[in-house]
């Protein structure tokens, strides 16, 4: 398909300068910035300002390990489309690390969740790129920790009324400042007819229909549609936009999650619960190169855990896979797995699931399902599976 890719920006008075004493240290004086509009500051922030609203912490490796030396923005969304900016350090050996939040209503009634951002990037300064950092096209990662990691994270999705906050910290004192752009990215295709899904749900056995729920999601988690097969096990909707999961959930039976399928047609075939029975979650993410789940994880996790509220005789391994990679050592990503395996089972224990239902194991990327060569394919690959015992 083809696309044609169209750029809205906003313009103001392009080439602005701002000194040092526009920046704002917190986040209830956050600096107004225009979409499209080129700004430079010649000096970094200095201190936290007023109130140190991320005091040292070591809860999230995603979120500020403390504020150093920090700037708050906020700026507002005109139309939908991907955010994307660069922030570009004056001198190298700056390194700045930001946090993105969406803010719900007026920000004088605290209106972001401090705990979740949707997106952060406090990966060391990489000099080969002068240290520039912030969101971009090509780049698959919501967040990124500390240390060595990818200086941008993807586009972020956003729409026309929207407001967002962005948090900047120089961990080094005595900072040349950044100069800083943004833009809204859209990308336009020509009009197609919306894509129909339809099949029938039936018992894997006895090949009787089966009602049962059915739930699409976004690669981020988010429910698209909520819809139930008939009685007669006959399901079909249209697939929306952003469409990337499907989930079937049967009282009775394992659940069922598979990615959107390609055609236009496809059965699925329901199983009860019994030993050795498998469930594969997609939606579980996790920080690269970390075991800390990111929030967007919730529906997978809800779902797993409403599963074992109801089925209470049953026990689960709960089995952690990574993607097979040429250039790490195999033993590494078996114990990566593994923790991530048990970051799931401390949600579940944090819920009252008893300890004892629940094992854990790494496999590390030694069973991958999709093309590793690929890398639109091979993330898939990270993935929790979960195996029924009695």
């Amino acid at each position: 398909m083809s696309f044609t890719r169209l750029i809205v920006l906003f313009f103001g008075l392009i080439g602005l300068k701002a000194n040092s004493q526009s920046l704002k240290g917190d986040y209830a004086e956050a600096a107004n910035l225009n979409i499209g509009q080129k700004y430079s500051f010649k000096n970094s922030a200095v201190g936290f300002g007023r109130e140190q609203e991320y005091p040292p912490q070591k809860r999230k490796s995603y979120l500020f390990e403390k504020e150093r030396n920090t700037a708050w923005f906020s700026f507002a969304v005109f139309t939908d489309g991907f955010l994307t900016f660069e922030l570009t350090p004056l001198q190298t050996k700056d390194d700045y690390d930001w946090m993105l939040f969406k803010e719900t209503a007026d920000r004088n009634n605290q209106t972001i969740d401090y705990d979740h951002p949707i997106s952060t990037n406090n990966s060391r300064n990489k000099v080969s790129i002068n240290g520039k950092t912030g969101l971009k096209n090509g780049f698959t990662d919501n967040f990124t920790s500390p240390g060595l990691g990818k200086s941008f994270c993807k586009p972020v999705p956003v729409k026309a009324g929207e407001n967002y906050i962005l948090v900047v910290d120089n961990i080094y004192a005595g900072g040349k400042g950044f100069t800083f752009f943004s833009s809204v990215e859209q990308l336009f295709s020509a009009p197609k007819s919306p894509q129909v899904l339809s099949g029938n749900l039936t018992d894997k056995n006895s090949m009787q229909p089966i009602a049962a729920e059915i739930l699409v999601e976004d690669s981020a988690g988010k429910t698209l549609i909520k819809t139930a097969s008939d009685a007669g096990g006959r399901y079909s909707f249209t697939i929306p936009a952003q469409a990337y999961t499907l989930s079937i959930v049967k009282k009775g039976y394992v659940l069922l999650n598979d990615f959107l399928p390609d055609q236009a047609t496809k059965n699925y075939e329901l199983q009860t619960l019994k030993p050795e029975a498998k469930i594969v979650f997609y939606n579980i993410r996790f920080l690269p190169n970390s075991a800390a789940i990111v929030n967007d994880s919730g529906n997978d996790l809800k779902r797993l855990l409403s599963f074992l509220q109801e089925e209470k005789d049953i026990g689960i391994q709960i089995i952690g896979h990574t993607n097979a990679n040429i250039f790490t050592d195999e033993r590494y990503l078996q114990r990566l797995s593994e923790k991530r395996a048990l970051a799931v089972k401390t949600y579940l224990l944090q819920h009252g699931i008893a300890t004892n239902r629940m094992r854990c194991f790494g496999l590390g990327g030694k069973y991958p399902l999709f093309d590793n060569k690929k890398p639109e394919e091979a993330v898939k690959n990270l993935r929790v599976e979960v195996v029924l015992e009695r």
